[in-house]
């Protein structure tokens, strides 16, 4: 598996993580109550988590990305998306993966409000510096 798609994985797995609820008696397959996608949401989603990976510099064995994660939502009430981004920021800040194929440091970086055309959206855009070591 190459280091990128790898990483790809170990972002996404976290992400779904947070926005999957965990199964119950009464919901043994709960349906997530956000979708995680990976550079562009498909048409129409309203309440979802893009994010994207973008490399920075690349010396000896480690490739230095920024990850950005945008939490959207629609409506009047940034409550629920504000919850969001601070548990994923808690998540990501300092957190060190290790499996077979990478080992990966996330820290945090930037936290932003986005204003978009349409006064309905709601959007907050983290970024996180992520230093990858292939094995």
């Amino acid at each position: 598996m190459s280091k990128t798609i790898a990483l790809r994985t170990v972002v996404e797995s976290i992400l779904n993580g947070l926005v999957t609820p965990a199964p119950t008696e009464q919901t043994p397959n709960p349906v997530p109550s956000e979708k995680v996608y990976y550079q562009q949401a498909e048409k129409g989603a309203q309440k979802y988590i893009v994010f994207s990976l973008d490399e920075i510099l690349r010396e000896d064995e480690r490739t230095t990305l920024e990850l950005e994660i945008n939490v959207m939502d629609y409506g009047t009430d940034t409550e629920p998306a504000e919850t969001l981004a601070d548990t994923i920021q808690a998540t990501f800040d300092k957190k060190v993966v290790i499996n077979n194929d990478i080992g990966v440091y996330f820290y945090e970086d930037r936290r932003n409000n986005v204003t978009e055309e349409d006064r309905l959206i709601i959007r907050r855009r983290l970024t996180f510096t992520t230093h990858l070591y292939e094995r």
